[in-house]
């Protein structure tokens, strides 16, 4: 009775399970097309809704009818596209998009805040399809570039924007009063420090950052 009760295919399926607080298993489902999926985290949200986000190669059964996109964009069978998708606490599946451009894209990270926003986080090789106009870096700027993305409950992007020149952005929280703070590796010397910060230069081959929005 899971929303997915088969493996989909190609070498690996995403799956996401509930326990309750004992231990015992409520339901569980594979999420997955017919190529490869990763699911890499998952939030839950003040309604007992569960968002799951990872990378697929799959070019069907991700995305949902109306999704902010529909449609797969990836160029690599290793990872693809980003997906983010909305479960509700009976497993029952509410929404679920790819995000990407026409290269390799990775969800490596899902947050909530208490206005019922998901934000998902990650990096990118695509040099379109990813930042929303206005956004804080609109441009791809390197080798990969982290991102970060801003949905409403209902799956609408409000907004999108890449972040550094060699970046990953592997991990969000966001607070109650509507920040969201990503954390990752970065191997660029400039553009990720703001002025006064408490570290304003890299100091290795690979540095961690900090960001506030």
């Amino acid at each position: 009775g899971a929303y997915q009760t088969i493996f989909g295919g190609g070498s690996a399926d995403a799956f996401l399970a509930k326990f309750d607080g004992s231990g015992a298993r409520q339901w569980a489902t594979y999420y997955g097309g017919i190529s490869d999926d990763y699911g890499y985290s998952i939030a839950t949200d003040g309604s007992a809704n569960v968002y799951l986000t990872g990378a697929t190669s799959s070019t069907s059964g991700i995305a949902t009818s109306g999704a902010y996109q529909t449609t797969w964009g990836g160029a690599s069978v290793v990872w693809g596209d980003a997906f983010l998708v909305k479960f509700d606490g009976l497993g029952i599946r509410q929404w679920a998009t790819y995000y990407g451009g026409t290269n390799d894209d990775v969800g490596y990270s899902v947050a909530t805040d208490g206005m019922g926003n998901v934000y998902m986080s990650g990096w990118t090789i695509s040099t379109s399809g990813i930042a929303s106009t206005g956004a804080y870096q609109t441009t791809f700027a390197g080798a990969t570039d982290a991102f970060l993305v801003k949905f409403d409950i209902s799956g609408i992007r409000q907004w999108a924007t890449y972040y550094g020149s060699d970046d990953q952005g592997i991990s969000i929280a966001a607070d109650g009063l509507g920040n969201v703070y990503m954390t990752g590796k970065t191997s660029s010397t400039s553009g990720m420090a703001s002025s006064g910060a408490y570290q304003i230069s890299g100091g290795g081959n690979y540095d961690a950052y900090l960001v506030k929005f």
